[in-house]
């Protein structure tokens, strides 16, 4: 069996102020610090075989913690990045309504009818990400992979995965530093046994 740990980056400050980030590398902030060193205490406990991140450095960083708590080399690979939203990055949801109007809107709403800045389409950002897993998962076939990327790309793995339709794009949420983890059976079908896993936070109080 293949099984995928998915993990979202930790907190950084363009995701306290609710602003875009996409492709520009924001750093982690001091929060995101120890969200990801709760994080990779957690998953010392667990068997990984390879650790894959986004280049990125706000994944790369929090790959950085767990890959020392495991004693293992981290891949980055590109493919895993955030969606590109061009433009709009460093915008704020309510900035982006005031400057585009109803075309934001109704992208707002629907992502996955819509085209955007940056990448273009969800269709184009899925292609991308699950040819980045495929190579993945082609190089190993068993074994249990861990892969830090961001939250926008890893909820359209998910749904490819599951061949859950990309109109589903809003009705779930990853947090920062959350755990999902996603197995490929003998049968050649992924089951989603684990998502949005918050629960290593919980020694922070916050």
């Amino acid at each position: 069996m293949l099984r995928l740990y998915l993990v979202r980056h930790g907190e950084t400050k363009w995701n306290i102020e609710n602003k875009y980030q996409g492709a520009s590398d924001i750093p982690l902030s001091p929060v995101g610090i120890e969200q990801a060193q709760a994080l990779a205490r957690k998953i010392k406990a667990f068997k990984i075989d390879k650790i894959y991140s986004s280049d990125l450095s706000r994944a790369y960083e929090t790959a950085k913690m767990i890959a020392k708590e495991k004693n293992l080399e981290i891949e980055c690979m590109p493919g895993l990045r955030e969606i590109s939203f061009g433009e709009w990055e460093g915008y704020t949801i309510a900035q982006l309504k005031e400057l585009y109007g109803d075309s934001y809107k109704k992208f707002f709403l629907e992502p996955h009818k819509y085209p955007f800045p940056g990448e273009g389409s969800m269709v184009a950002v899925q292609t991308r990400i699950t040819k980045a897993v495929s190579e993945i998962v082609k190089k190993h076939p068993r074994g249990d992979i861990l892969i830090v990327s961001h939250g926008g790309v890893l909820k359209v793995l998910i749904m490819s995965l599951l061949k859950i339709d990309l109109s589903f794009f809003k009705s779930f949420w990853l947090g920062n530093t959350s755990l999902s983890i996603i197995k490929k059976t003998d049968d050649d079908r992924w089951v989603l046994s684990l998502l949005n896993d918050l629960s290593h936070l919980e020694e922070l109080n916050y």
